[in-house]
Formats: structure tokens, sequence, C-alpha cells
């Protein structure tokens, strides 16, 4: 009686158990990556050393999606993006997306932010939701949480896109905050632009090197104002099976 209430027993923590634990989501997104941020042209983060000129490196940046999935809501012609400044890091997403695309790309959002970007990686932190007190923004309560000391992730906001790529460079605009305008650095075939393999801060196989003649941006919580810095330009395709796609826990810090 006694072996036959433990392996009952067993049987319903296993089952409780399960039903904590849900399935993983299936998701896949291609299309076009660009960034730009407050480094010297080539950014000696994208090769794993520190920022330079400066201590920091604030970015902004944008996953045009041309198809994409997660799990079953499809993805179409839709932008994820996001500002790294001095306030912290802000979710931008595409002001166009239905409330179940809005749920499907909040989520890859924080996948892809499982990845290296310019020495700044998110932990999966409860953050504490600070009540708002002088002189310090609200923050948003969130599943994650930056690495460094004050480096928080605050919530998102959607806001209209614009992100437009050419034969000779591309922009950014997050609606009337801001945004960037670069053009491609050119090699010494000055028919073809500089690229980057296995770029350490970006999951772009290959990325276009390319100078920003001018990086603004302003909102209640951050505000940058650069010229002449490094941006990146690139075609990307993720998905769940990726290792950098997975969420950061105890197993996989790297």
């Amino acid at each position: 009686m006694t072996r036959i209430l433990l392996a009952a027993v067993s049987l319903i923590s296993s089952a409780a158990l399960a039903q904590q634990k849900p399935e993983p989501r299936k998701w896949r997104i291609k299309g076009q990556f660009s960034e730009a941020c407050t480094c010297s042209v080539p950014c000696s983060c994208n090769f794993g050393e520190s920022p330079s000129p400066h201590k920091f490196c604030h970015a902004m940046w944008s996953y045009w999606v041309k198809e994409g999935n997660w799990d079953r809501v499809q993805l179409r012609d839709r932008k994820i993006g996001g500002i790294d400044g001095p306030g912290g890091v802000m979710g931008l997403l595409d002001s166009r997306a239905t409330s179940d695309e809005r749920v499907a790309m909040e989520n890859i959002w924080h996948m892809l932010s499982g990845r290296l970007f310019c020495l700044i990686r998110l932990w999966p932190f409860k953050a504490a939701g600070d009540p708002p007190g002088s002189g310090r923004p609200v923050r948003q309560s969130s599943v994650i949480r930056v690495r460094y000391a004050g480096r928080q992730f605050i919530g998102f906001q959607y806001v209209p896109i614009r992100q437009l790529i050419t034969e000779m460079g591309m922009s950014l605009g997050f609606g009337d905050k801001g945004g960037f305008e670069a053009s491609y650095i050119r090699g010494r075939d000055t028919t073809r632009p500089i690229t980057v393999t296995n770029n350490v801060s970006w999951p772009v196989s290959v990325t276009i090197k390319a100078k920003a003649s001018s990086l603004r941006y302003n909102d209640e919580f951050n505000h940058l104002d650069y010229q002449g810095t490094n941006a990146n330009q690139g075609d990307f395709d993720i998905a769940d099976s990726d290792a950098g796609a997975l969420p950061m826990d105890s197993s996989n810090k790297r």
C-alpha cells in the first residue's frame, strides 16, 4: 500500500511540474537589421572589446521582420526595435501591430535581448518595478534586468518606425523621438562596402559597416545626440533553435 501511495504521489507531482513548465514556443524571423551606436567606427564592441571612445556604448536598432512567426501568430512587414540609452533600455515596436502581433513581438524582443549587444546583457532577474520618486523615471516591472547596476529595462512603447535601406546606406526613425542616418563605408574596391562576419554584438551573420552622420533621440528616459558614429546593416534569420536566442538561465550564462 505504501508503495502504491508513493507511486501515486510521484505521478501527481510529475503532472503538476509538467503543468507549471509550459512548452517552449516555436518562433522564427527573417528580414533586415539596422543599428547605430555612440562608438567610433568600427565599434570595438563588435569585436569583443570595450567601447571607444566613451566608456559606454548607447545604441538604437530595428529588426525589420519581412516574414516570421511566434507560435501560430504570423508576422509580416513588422519592425522590432529599441533604444539603449543612459536612462535604460526601451523596446520600441511597430505601432501598426495588432493585439496578437504585439504579444508575439514583445516575446521575441525578450528572446533577442538574451544576446550580447555592446556589453549590455539582459539577465532573468525579476525587476522591482520601483515606485516613482523625485528625479527618477517610472520603471516598468519586468521579468528581466540588465547586467550592470542602473541599466534597466524600462518597458515597451509602440511608435511609427521608419526603416529605409538603399544601395548607399540606411536610415531609421522612431516617430518624433529621433533616429539616425548612415552611409556605407567603401573598401579598397569602391564598388563594395566593408563587411564583418561573426559580429560579437548582433545576431547578423554578415554586417555592412556604415558611418552615421547623425544619431539623435529624445524621450522622458533617454537623450542622445551624436555625429560620425558607427552603424551596422545586414540580413538576419533567427529562430528559437539558435543558441543565442534562448532565454538566459544558470545553465547557459556565458
